[in-house]
């Protein structure tokens, strides 16, 4: 590499001989493979077998359980699926059966199970996978530890199990007491499934298995949901690995320290932070090391792989001359390799627990395979539903479907002028001439020490973690950038480039409007947002311009503090026998919706230097995106609205923006979290009890009006369909029916209980919800402990410590 550089007449030449050695991200690498499921009672095949036809092919489904199916023509079935093959259990009457279609490219094989409505095959793919399809009707003539003998370590249990877990009492604990018996995880989707009952009944039990399902919320004539679910698997394939020399790295850069230093002295910072970040992004992949791997092995000592390989040599050496005595040798040989390399996986085991809280490679690598067992990676993003209720899951056209909406989600917003905010005269204040203080090198040596060192790369191909490992003295290049950007209120070119990922907000399976997109920045921008944050803080702070119920973002407050406030407050109203209305208002894509002009208006006329507001300013204009999927990444789209997610500044910057939002709403009192906002409001005191709620009533509709203005002021719309009222009351007997609430032309619904920042409240304001949804979490929990191992070995102490870490928690 040096003699590279030493031979390059320019650093342009040296760009493109190292280009040479860029290897693409293998996508050969993994072989990510994703199965999509339909379970679905039917209740008669006959009559919906075009409904479950339709289903496969919108959906692209490869396996698909059909319960309650009754009778069946096998000719018409094989026919209509014709690219499936089919598996048949009849149930104990008539109208039972299940019936489980896998494509024929997957191969199967079937078991044989006496049990009626329990249909059981075998997947194989990289590890043989277990499918069980049942249906459960209250009538069955076998228990669920009739099933116990069919689970294994990779399995899943589909179909209708006709019971609630939340909400069943004794036939949902019997349930749950042998899926812990069986270390089954149940994985149940949001919403109801039975549209007669409005309950939750068909679910999914899993060992072993990523798999994440969600109810179909299109049309179907059955009074089941069709549940859609999504199997995550990864395959591996001969492949290239990577790994880079960061020693070298580093050093090189050192070698090349005077270089940069006579750059870094140039006028034209834009041009020279665009070739520095260019040369840190070629000579980080200059630096890595390829090496190819045919099969994954364990690392074991040399002397166990030799012991093996000997055994296995003398067995085929017995068997080609039917020497009986050297097949006995070869056994002994055998079973002493594999005893003395269970001891070392024992020992290295018992090592890794010891060492657990050390610094060092050991404690990382077990937290790194503990936390991501425990890790729930089903919520990432599978597919987009099309206009025709087709999955889009082609990594390009998810791309280019994600710019198209967020391009138009990002464009400015259409205000009436004049607005209050952006054309009235600007205020002066004493401390507008106040400036951005210098930044120091030590500070961003702490800047840098106290970031998570994350390797998630930018736009450009670097992450945090590579800044970690660039030499300290070149963080005085960027000391001097830093300053002259907030002297003279610009931005890099460069930094307004970002690379942007989806994450899935609940189903798998969505539309891009029920994603949430992150922000990658570039990652010197992230350490000169965390410095204008520092200083950004201390002026809010020093002029107090933050509210009190705002705990969002801020230093020194807790997530459960506008929990616990909010309880008291209804507590309070409910002790003096008033009614209350707990308004649950959502604002959709809160940080997505950031007004750039008001904004800027607004941090004016609240006192906030004018040196500040210049570089927020350069901060939020000219930045544009691209969207990437899978590798796959999509046109360049304009930011004109809205703060990035992912930015450290972007929730600060937003708590300040909406600071004066509960002086909007007189009649409530209200509690923020970020853009969480619940507003308590009680009827009367003093009065009869239905007079009480009749003025709670107006003060409701009063309350809707101002926030329905207010969201038109802030040009921050509201999420009509996720803003909900809650009715709490010390009376036994509530209005029935509850009036009717509009918050503009949207009516607002009401609910009997509400999760709330993580937590679940009750109109009563009870414990038995929260504590039957906990009780949940610590079994699924205690199911994955039971399934877990480390480099093929568990023991009673490893579990203890996952309870203790996992688990326990959940107690406190």
């Amino acid at each position: 590499m040096i003699n590279e550089w030493n031979v390059s007449s320019s650093l342009i030449e040296l760009e493109c001989a190292w280009r040479q050695h860029q290897r693409k991200n293998d996508e050969n690498n993994h072989v990510y493979s994703t199965h999509h499921l339909l379970c679905f009672n039917v209740r008669g095949l006959d009559l919906r077998w075009g409904e479950v036809s339709l289903l496969s092919k919108q959906l692209h489904t490869d396996i698909i359980i059909l319960g309650e199916v009754g009778h069946i023509d096998l000719s018409l079935i094989n026919a209509a699926f014709s690219n499936y093959n089919i598996f048949y259990q009849a149930g104990e009457n008539p109208h039972g059966g299940v019936l489980i279609l896998i494509h024929k490219n997957i191969t199967v094989s079937r078991l044989p199970c006496s049990l009626p409505n329990v249909c059981v095959i075998d997947i194989e793919l990289k590890h043989t996978v277990r499918i069980i399809g049942i249906y459960a009707p209250a009538s069955k003539t076998w228990n669920w530890i009739d099933l116990s003998s069919l689970i294994t370590d990779r399995c899943m249990v589909l179909g209708d199990f006709n019971i609630d877990i939340m909400r069943d009492g004794d036939k949902a604990d019997k349930l749950l007491e042998w899926m812990d018996a069986c270390s089954l995880s149940a994985i149940i989707p949001d919403t109801n499934t039975s549209l007669r009952s409005e309950r939750t009944i068909d679910f999914a039990a899993t060992i072993g298995i990523d798999l994440s399902i969600q109810a179909y919320e299109g049309n179907t004539t059955s009074d089941h949901k069709p549940i859609l679910g999504i199997a995550a698997g990864e395959e591996f394939l001969a492949r290239t690995n990577s790994r880079t020399v960061w020693p070298v790295f580093s050093l090189m850069l050192s070698y090349v320290y005077e270089f940069w230093m006579k750059e870094w002295s140039k006028e034209n910072m834009d041009v020279t932070y665009e070739n520095f970040i260019s040369f840190l992004a070629l000579l980080k992949m200059r630096c890595q090391h390829y090496f190819t791997t045919n099969n994954d092995r364990p690392s074991i000592p040399k002397e166990f792989i030799k012991m093996l390989a000997q055994s296995r040599s003398l067995s085929f050496r017995a068997k080609r001359t039917g020497d009986i005595e050297l097949r006995k040798v070869a056994g002994r040989l055998r079973n002493q390799a594999r005893y003395e390399l269970k001891c070392f996986q024992n020992e290295q085991l018992s090592k890794q627990l010891k060492e657990r809280h050390a610094p060092g490679e050991t404690s990382r690598i077990f937290w790194s395979k503990t936390k991501r067992h425990f890790k729930k990676t089903s919520a990432s993003l599978k597919g987009f539903f099309s206009s025709t209720g087709e999955i889009i899951n082609d990594p390009q056209r998810m791309a280019d479907r994600a710019a198209d909406h967020y391009g138009k989600r990002f464009d400015a917003p259409t205000v009436m002028r004049p607005h209050p905010y952006v054309d009235t005269p600007p205020m002066q204040w004493e401390n507008s001439n106040e400036l951005i203080p210098p930044v120091t090198y030590p500070e961003i040596l702490n800047v840098l020490r106290t970031r998570k060192k994350k390797q998630s790369l930018d736009i450009h191909g670097l992450s945090l973690y590579t800044l970690d490992k660039i030499p300290k003295n070149y963080w005085h290049f960027l000391v001097h950038l830093y300053n002259d950007s907030f002297t003279k209120a610009y931005i890099p070119k460069k930094f307004k480039e970002v690379r942007m990922i989806l994450l899935a907000k609940k189903d798998s399976v969505c539309n891009p409007d029920q994603t949430r997109p992150i922000s990658l920045l570039d990652s010197f921008l992230k350490i000169q947002e965390k410095l204008f944050l520092n200083r950004f803080r201390l002026i809010l702070k020093d002029h107090g311009l933050l509210p009190e119920n705002q705990s969002g973002f801020r230093e020194g407050y807790r997530l459960q503090t506008p929990v616990l406030f909010l309880i008291e407050q209804i507590y309070s109203y409910m002790s003096n026998s008033s009614p209350v209305a707990t308004v649950f208002v959502d604002f959709k894509s809160a940080f997505d919706q950031l007004w750039f002009k008001r904004c800027l208006g607004k941090l004016g006329t609240m006192g906030i230097p004018t040196a500040y507001i210049n570089w927020i300013r350069a901060w939020l204009y000219g930045r544009s995106a691209i969207i990437e999927i899978q590798g796959k990444r999509s046109k360049w789209i304009k930011i004109e609205r809205g703060g990035p997610q992912g930015s450290s500044l972007t929730p600060s910057l937003f708590i300040t923006y909406h600071s004066d939002m509960a002086d909007f709403f007189p009649g409530a009192t209200s509690f923020f979290f970020a853009d969480d906002l619940a507003a308590v409001l009680a009827g009367q005191i003093g009065t009869r009890f239905t007079s009480q709620c009749i003025d709670l009533e107006h003060r409701l509709q009063s309350f809707m009006k101002q926030l329905e203005y207010y969201s038109i002021l802030s040009v921050q719309p509201i999420n009509y369909d996720k803003t909900h009222v809650m009715f709490s009351a010390r009376a036994i007997k509530y209005p029935d029916p509850l009036p009717k609430i509009k918050c503009g032309d949207h009516s607002v619904d009401w609910i009997p209980r509400f999760k709330y920042l993580g937590y679940w409240l009750s109109t009563k304001l009870g414990w038995g919800n929260i504590i039957d949804r906990t009780c949940l979490i610590v079994r699924q929990r205690t199911a994955m402990i039971n399934s877990f191992k480390l480099n093929g070995q568990y023991s009673t102490r490893l579990r203890r410590v996952l309870f203790s870490t996992f688990v326990l928690p959940y107690f406190t």
